[in-house]
């Protein structure tokens, strides 16, 4: 039968700690309910035997005691299996877990290249179309540009959506009426 999972120190990592599990703790557990089918099935095996040649009552008792202690040892293992399979889990979501600050910041430092990246390149592309750095200061609107700069617009009529959905009325051809 399966032992109980070791403790495991205190001080080891998680990693050691995963390991034990995946490479001690679930194999043996899964190997000895393996051999628990086979020692079931011997169990059935001679009760089928007996049962014929002996008396039926007293082996009907034994193969109930039998069957009580053989599915008894192997819920015991499985329940060894469930809890080193969860602890086995928990640590692997730790793992997963202690990664989200790392990934975060590798996030944010490629945002930042990303940003930087496309600084230099409008910076470059600004060089190349002016001809000049962007740094340098811009001269005066000429009375020409300021003329058409500072005309005034013409005011804003405020509408019905009814009226302005009206407008819409006579557009298409195909859902026309009569």
């Amino acid at each position: 039968m399966a032992e109980p999972a070791a403790p495991l120190d205190v001080g080891s990592t998680p990693e050691s700690q995963m390991a034990y599990y995946s490479e001690h703790a679930l194999p043996t557990a899964l190997i000895d309910l393996r051999n628990k089918h086979g020692y079931v099935s011997q169990v059935i095996q001679y009760c089928e035997t007996a049962y014929l040649a002996n008396d039926k009552r007293e082996i009907e008792a034994q193969t109930k005691e039998y069957m009580a202690d053989a599915l008894g040892a192997v819920v015991k293992d499985i329940e060894l299996i469930t809890s080193n399979l969860t602890a086995f889990l928990d640590l692997q979501l730790d793992a997963i877990d202690s990664l989200n600050p790392q990934l975060d910041l590798v996030k944010n430092r490629i945002a930042l290249v990303k940003a930087q990246h496309a600084q230099s390149r409008l910076q470059r592309t600004r060089k190349t179309v002016t001809g000049s750095a962007p740094e340098e200061k811009k001269e005066a609107l000429s009375p020409d540009q300021v003329a058409l700069n500072s005309r005034e617009l013409p005011k804003y009529v405020r509408m019905p959506l009814a009226q302005r959905l009206k407008a819409l009325d006579e557009v298409g051809h195909c859902l026309s009426k009569g």
